[in-house]
């Protein structure tokens, strides 16, 4: 949820010919990992990330790529697919797929998250939580054709210990209508963190290095 904890990826990118022009993220949420167990997915943090791509959208003049972290991968696709926010009704607009060329999930919760097995506060509410029968993951995932960009990837692990491989029959990470996904193995940050030159050339190249 802090933007500052995916720094180092940041970095990467950076090192790979990026510049500071080029790169964006945001905090959305209280940002801190002591609320972690206690944040779903409102319509308010779904606006600001899709406030977000459309200024980068404007300020470049280009196409965006989207790399959606753990939770921030479901709102993010939300943010592009628009519509209705579940809980308040409010129309966010229409989808954003032609302003993004490629969206890559890592370690998205995407179906739900294995932690909501326990049914952890409001975190896996079945409104807008991680339950993987909520309204909001019913949403993002009932569409009958890709929406989160010309290409869409996912990447997942079977060792991720908080999103985990599979929910409610489904490999958790996966996106409907993707065009491809790629397993790798280690745990949530892990994932996150080790797969940089998976996502750099997702986006560059359409296709794994």
């Amino acid at each position: 949820m802090n933007a500052f904890g995916f720094e180092g990826i940041r970095q990467q990118f950076l090192k790979k010919g990026y510049t500071s022009g080029e790169l964006y993220g945001t905090t959305w949420g209280s940002g801190s990992a002591s609320t972690i167990l206690d944040t779903d997915m409102k319509c308010e943090y779904v606006k600001q990330v899709r406030s977000l791509l459309l200024a980068v959208q404007k300020y470049t003049g280009a196409k965006v790529d989207v790399i959606g972290y753990s939770m921030g991968s479901p709102i993010s696709r939300k943010a592009i697919l628009g519509g209705k926010c579940v809980e308040t009704g409010e129309d966010l607009g229409k989808p954003l797929t032609d302003v993004v060329d490629t969206f890559v999930g890592v370690a998205g919760a995407n179906h739900g998250a294995a932690l909501c097995f326990l049914q952890f506060g409001e975190t896996c509410g079945k409104t807008i939580g991680l339950d993987c029968s909520s309204k909001f993951l019913a949403d993002i995932n009932g569409q009958k054709r890709k929406y989160e960009g010309h290409f869409v990837y996912s990447i997942s692990s079977p060792e991720d210990d908080v999103v985990g491989y599979e929910a409610c029959g489904t490999t958790a990470s996966a996106i409907p209508n993707q065009d491809d996904g790629f397993k790798r193995s280690g745990n949530h940050d892990e994932v996150l963190q080790s797969t940089v030159q998976l996502q750099y050339s997702l986006i560059q190249n359409h296709k794994a290095a």
